[in-house]
């Protein structure tokens, strides 16, 4: 075939292939998606999804529920009878506030068979409920503009109650709502917002105006706040057995380790002014930047190479990645590992990852050929509405371990599933602890936290059922400081900025440790300086800059916390700085810059 020949059949073959794009074009449908190469095609059967599916040797894919029983699910989360919640929606991506044909299910598996075949309403008229968490009497709901609290008051598996806890999330983009709602170690619950979607809340006297954000809510003061800010449009939140909070983004990098008053390069838009940005944790990437959902797996149910890892949902890639975490100073660093799931199918979407009441992994998928909210935007009828899957990964040397329920199980019995080798199993024991603000076992906690000879996972869980249930004395406050454990006495700090800021002693103690050998308490100490009210704040946050080295965390942190007070404090600041050698204070020499800009405006 000559040149001419082959131009011509070039020719030919996109004009055959242009003549249904046009047609369609012309009813207002997308061809080929935004970051496809080519059209989708129609979707596939559960059966025919899992069986294009591939996952490491060992491991096999279950499917839990499918369409009609599970369509467009957006949120998921597990209660502590080992139900599962997720939230469905119809109205993706509607912009307007009100009510909505969306709905709330709870599934169950009753039979023991690893299929759910109980499924129950549990609320509806909802528009598009975007984060979903379980605890304290009842069942919150990120329904822009509102976080909602809905109750069963009569126990026959409907909200019958409903509550806003706080309102003023945006909608003006409904691909970035509040989302992800997740219990903290704290006992908080946390959530996130993305870059293009401007909020205002009002809470506790105070108004709250930001775009991109890790809030939290107090359950019982219903007190919400700001944790921090920056990043992108993220989803999904995991916290580490040390607590530390991991998220996933998109566009920008993929994974971040966010710190209370951190602020964090941001996708777009403005930074406040004399902003200090804070970096990602990674310097490589997997497949195309959308990512959807995190958790942090640690499980026996599957082999130890496979634990204490991340594992994130990849949009675009279609697939489960993996990083390892690994420390550096204050802060991590995360390294990519190898696919965990891969589904050979372009419309698998997964949405949220979450370790069960099995120890297994579980993925939720939203199914739909358009992975953009851009395509969505445009062709609001050609999202897809009656699809979604849940899926469960089983390796065959556990196979499919059998469900545990908590529900019924006496404090006592709590404590010691603290200890638990499921995450499940230690959060869910912590969470109920905390509700039931630890009564009758306080002293059976606090001689866990103590014990040098117990694993840190059970003492950290154990302290921060302490935490969450506002059970810590000053007296054990007092203990938690003097710890030979740098976790402990880091948490230890946390405690007593949040729960006794006024204790006089304590914070002089704390004080002390802004020269402690671990960063992460000299973290936990720049944060609480400003909360502690016997504290010369500004001469802590000196003594930390003064002794942490070339930590990459510390003096940003410092700085967010630091900088409000100048040019107030400018001449204690610089006099306390003119003692300092700074090529032995790196830290602290990183920030001089940075005062010397705020001082010329």
């Amino acid at each position: 075939m000559n040149s001419k020949t082959r131009l011509s059949t070039l020719l030919l073959a996109l004009l055959f292939l242009a003549l249904p794009v046009a047609a369609l074009a012309q009813e207002g449908k997308i061809v080929v998606p935004r970051k496809q190469t080519r059209p989708p095609g129609p979707p596939l059967s559960p059966a025919e999804a899992l069986a294009k599916m591939t996952v490491p040797d060992g491991f096999r894919v279950e499917l839990v529920a499918a369409e009609p029983d599970l369509m467009n699910p957006v949120a998921m989360a597990f209660d502590e009878r080992g139900r599962i919640w997720v939230t469905e929606s119809f109205e993706y991506p509607r912009h307007e506030p009100g009510p909505g044909r969306d709905r709330i299910k709870i599934l169950e598996d009753t039979n023991g068979d690893g299929r759910a075949d109980s499924v129950k309403i549990f609320a509806d008229g909802l528009n598009i409920p975007s984060g979903i968490a379980i605890g304290h009497g009842g069942v919150w709901v990120a329904n822009a503009p509102d976080i909602l609290f809905l109750q069963d008051t009569d126990g026959d598996d409907r909200a019958d109650k409903t509550e806003v806890v706080v309102t003023g999330f945006g909608r003006v983009d409904t691909h970035e709502l509040p989302n992800s709602l997740t219990w903290g170690p704290d006992g908080c619950l946390y959530g996130l917002n993305g870059v293009f979607n401007p909020c205002r809340v009002e809470s506790g006297g105070k108004v709250y105006q930001f775009t991109c954000a890790m809030f939290r809510i107090d359950p019982v003061t219903r007190e919400f706040d700001l944790f921090c800010e920056g990043t992108s449009n993220p989803w999904g939140i995991a916290f580490d057995p040390e607590g530390h909070a991991f998220i996933s983004a998109c566009v920008i990098d993929h994974l971040w380790h966010l710190t209370e008053t951190g602020y964090y390069h941001r996708q777009g838009g403005p930074y406040p002014p004399h902003t200090w940005k804070i970096e990602s944790i990674v310097k490589h990437k997997h497949q195309m930047a959308a990512y959807c959902g995190i958790t942090y797996f640690d499980s026996a149910a599957y082999p130890a190479n496979y634990r204490e890892r991340l594992v994130m949902g990849n949009i675009h890639g279609n697939c489960l990645n993996v990083d390892r975490l690994q420390r550096h100073g204050s802060t991590y660093q995360g390294f990519g590992e190898d696919d965990f799931l891969t589904a050979n199918d372009v419309w698998f979407m997964p949405v949220v990852q979450k370790v069960g009441p099995d120890g297994c992994l579980y993925v939720l998928d939203w199914y739909d050929r358009y992975h953009c909210y851009q395509d969505a935007s445009a062709d609001p009828e050609g999202v897809d509405r009656g699809h979604g899957r849940l899926y469960r990964v089983v390796h065959e040397a556990t196979g499919r371990p059998a469900v545990v329920s908590l529900a019924e199980t006496s404090s006592a019995d709590l404590v010691a599933k603290l200890g638990d080798s499921n995450i499940y199993v230690r959060e869910t024991a912590q969470r109920l602890l905390a509700e039931r603000k630890c009564s009758g076992v306080v002293d059976q906690l606090e001689r866990i936290v103590l014990d040098s000879h117990a694993s840190l996972k059970h003492r950290l869980h154990a302290l921060w059922s302490l935490v969450g249930g506002k059970a810590v004395s000053s007296q054990f406050a007092g203990k938690l400081l003097d710890s030979p454990n740098s976790s402990i006495r880091a948490w230890g700090v946390r405690a007593v900025g949040n729960l006794l800021p006024a204790d006089r002693g304590l914070a002089e103690v704390c004080r002390s440790l802004a020269k402690d050998d671990s960063a992460d308490v000299q973290l936990q100490v720049a944060i609480a300086a400003a909360k502690l009210e016997h504290v010369d704040a500004l001469a802590t946050w000196v003594d930390i800059l003064a002794t942490c080295g070339d930590d990459p965390l510390l003096p940003h942190i410092v700085w967010q916390n630091l900088h409000p007070r100048l040019p107030a404090d400018s001449a204690k600041l610089l006099a306390m700085v003119e003692s300092i050698e700074l090529d032995k204070a790196p830290g602290l020499a990183a920030m001089l810059p940075k005062v010397a800009e705020k001082l010329q405006d």
